[in-house]
């Protein structure tokens, strides 16, 4: 399973605000993965907690695009994953 198919399995819920500058991913063990871009200094993904899907979801990401189009998700494996 690539990371992008582990990631799209256990996320539940997507929310994004109205700005699109910050956005989190729910998870099927009750975890979050917070992300926020609001500027080339403020960038940045955080998991809700160690040991959680969200937590290893974060570490595998490589980087991540988030606009009004879509929240993607580009992995180490290479894979991407799409929330719209």
């Amino acid at each position: 399973m690539s990371l992008s198919d582990y990631a799209r399995k256990h996320a539940t819920q997507y929310i994004a605000n109205l700005a699109f500058t910050q956005a989190t991913i729910h998870f099927s063990d009750g975890s979050e993965l917070r992300f926020e871009h609001t500027s080339r200094m403020n960038r940045w993904a955080r998991a809700s907690a160690p040991a959680t899907v969200a937590d290893d979801v974060c570490r595998a990401l490589h980087q991540f695009r988030l606009n009004a189009k879509h929240l993607q998700l580009f992995f180490e494996d290479g894979s991407d994953a799409e929330f719209v």
